[in-house]
């Protein structure tokens, strides 16, 4: 897919281009972020929707809703949080459908994020993924579902659930090992 790009180098970098945006509410620092990451947004979206269209409208999203989040979060690292939101809201369209191929990927970065092995998934390991969320005690349900399935993040997840940050994070982490143990066993693999 081929987004027009504009030619005009622009030396700022991210930080400087999101507090200029801040400043102003000039969308035309949002352009200048489209014109770097379109591609790594669109990139990314296809190797979750595996379509062209349903990846160009997840651009489109993450570059319309940018704005508002630019001015509500402090973002250190801009390249990392945009992979993270397109990331998530691939998983959240993915998570509407009904369980198809795609869902393997999803689940097997889900689960194999930390570890360096690399577990092929496969399809009947789909079977089981809400039975895997439902074996997790109630904290890490709960953390697990508000960050991978409702798309919050570890501030937002503390303030609903009233767990201390470090408690947020502990949750999902956990959550995510014990997923996976689950899934292996189910595969018939040990870990």
């Amino acid at each position: 897919m081929r987004f027009l790009r504009s030619r005009k180098v622009v030396q700022q970098d991210d930080s400087q281009i999101i507090t200029a945006f801040r400043e102003t509410g000039d969308t035309l620092y949002i352009g200048i972020l489209f014109d770097r990451y379109c591609h790594l947004v669109f990139a990314v979206s296809m190797n979750y929707m595996k379509n062209e269209e349903d990846s160009k409208d997840v651009v489109l999203y993450v570059f319309e809703k940018l704005g508002n989040d630019l001015k509500k979060y402090d973002i250190k690292n801009f390249s990392s949080w945009l992979y993270s939101v397109t990331k998530h809201y691939c998983l959240r369209l993915l998570n509407k459908k009904p369980y198809s191929v795609h869902i393997d990927e999803e689940l097997n970065y889900l689960v194999t994020e930390e570890d360096e092995t690399d577990h092929r998934l496969t399809d009947r390991l789909l079977l089981f993924l809400d039975e895997a969320i439902s074996e997790l005690n109630e904290e890490q349900r709960t953390c697990i579902r508000l960050f991978y399935l409702e798309e919050k993040s570890y501030k937002e997840i503390e303030v609903i659930t009233g767990y201390a940050y470090e408690k947020v994070k502990s949750h999902i982490q956990n959550g995510k090992r014990n997923m996976k143990i689950y899934l292996l066993k189910k595969n018939g693999k040990k870990r």
